[in-house]
């Protein structure tokens, strides 16, 4: 279905008389707070739309959202992670053709709404922030651990080494999480990015790199490593990186934590939490320094948002993605979510002086590409089971292996890329 299917395919209340009323599916990325500043400033520019807002915890979002899918019924826009989570679920959207050029004109990038990440083709959706990885650090739990919280770890030696004294001073090392999708977002990626090169993680993308490939069964191994060397918090299979695994590291329980630069639980939060003058911004250590992504930084847009094919109301639903592209959304989501946003034409003034933020800054600017967006939702869902059953005894990491491939074989998208 071509754009034109958006605005000439309307039916229902796009046709009513009075305010159209417009479902949204969202896991609330940015927080309560920016979501209301949406929904007031959009409404507000658009007084014929109004916005029904469903918001669903992220690690139970998929539950809910699937049986819509299925039954073609619910949302007129949802949200979904850029990149293959997206693309497993394109048939739920409509592709937006050639009006993705002109929605996105100000946008940095948007190609993780594309398949293949190729702006040429086919796009469902757009998205409003720049998403990614890095590891934030209690500078007053490093010092209570006698290291010097000025330099963090940079390599997977010092780690250890970070962890093994941390651990002694009575604290966690690392505040984690291990169930949903989290892991396969937040540290599978800081994994990968040393062993593998920018090919292979579209050949991971195309579902043409094996896990049984000895570059991904070292990603494994050394993932096990943190939790089976007690590097991690003991109850990490049973909880959730958010809230829980964050909440360790906010109450100042943790040395580090893995998460992200925008949304809920980035930089700002933990500012509130322990004070922007002990926390501490780096990239993940590095396990190979020599390997060619080792100094990157994982990078990628974040939610998109696309218009349902069963809506009645693609107008009213194109109308609100297109906005939440603008520059006005763009300043929103500085001012009340602290993300980074992908709108080049937001007010620099506005942005964050945290010296967090202006960290986040520097590490940005040498990104590749995010390997955790290129597992299918079988890959996702086995590499969060497959860490847990590690963790507790229950699996050895080639057998691991053997899960993600036999997830791999179960993914729809991957088995049509062959």
């Amino acid at each position: 279905m071509a754009a034109a299917a958006l605005l000439t395919g309307c039916g229902g209340d796009d046709a009513a008389d009075g305010p159209v009323t417009l479902k949204v599916l969202t896991w609330e990325p940015g927080g309560a707070e920016y979501w209301k500043q949406v929904k007031t400033s959009f409404e507000g520019s658009h007084p014929d739309i109004k916005l029904e807002m469903q918001s669903v915890p992220f690690d139970k979002y998929p539950e809910v959202q699937g049986p819509y899918i299925t039954s073609q019924s619910g949302p007129d826009v949802m949200a979904n992670n850029a990149g293959l989570e997206l693309f497993d679920r394109r048939g739920a959207y409509v592709p937006l053709g050639d009006k993705a050029a002109e929605i996105t004109k100000d946008l940095v990038t948007y190609s993780g709404a594309c398949e293949g990440f190729d702006t040429s083709k086919t796009c469902y959706g757009v998205p409003f922030s720049y998403q990614g990885n890095v590891l934030y650090y209690n500078k007053a739990v490093l010092t209570a651990a006698g290291l010097n919280p000025e330099q963090p770890p940079a390599t997977w030696d010092e780690f250890g080494a970070a962890c093994e004294a941390v651990k002694k001073a009575g604290k966690t090392c690392l505040a984690l999480g291990l169930s949903g999708t989290f892991p396969a977002y937040w540290d599978f990626p800081e994994i990968a990015r040393n062993y593998l090169t920018e090919d292979d993680i579209r050949a991971l993308l195309a579902g043409k790199l094996s896990w049984k490939d000895p570059k991904l069964v070292s990603v494994l191994g050394k993932l096990a490593e943190i939790t089976t060397k007690g590097w991690a918090n003991k109850n990490a299979p049973s909880i959730t990186m958010l809230p829980d695994g964050a909440d360790i590291f906010q109450r100042g329980d943790a040395a580090f934590a893995g998460t992200i630069i925008s949304d809920a639980v980035n930089w700002e939060a933990f500012g509130k939490a322990l004070g922007d003058d002990k926390l501490g911004v780096t990239r993940w250590p590095a396990i190979d320094p020599a390997a060619p992504l080792a100094g990157k930084f994982s990078g990628i847009e974040g939610a998109v948002y696309g218009v349902t094919q069963w809506s009645e109301k693609k107008q009213a639903g194109l109308e609100f993605i297109s906005w939440l592209a603008g520059k006005e959304n763009g300043e929103l989501w500085v001012k009340y979510g602290k993300g980074q946003p992908l709108n080049r034409t937001v007010d620099k003034a506005l942005l964050p002086s945290s010296p967090a933020f202006l960290k986040i800054q520097e590490l940005v600017a040498q990104p590749t590409l995010h390997a955790g967006v290129m597992l299918s939702g079988p890959e996702a869902d086995a590499l969060a089971r497959g860490w847990q059953q590690v963790t507790l005894g229950q699996l050895t990491v080639d057998k691991w292996a053997d899960q993600m491939q036999q997830a791999l074989e179960r993914s729809p998208t991957k088995k049509q890329g062959k």
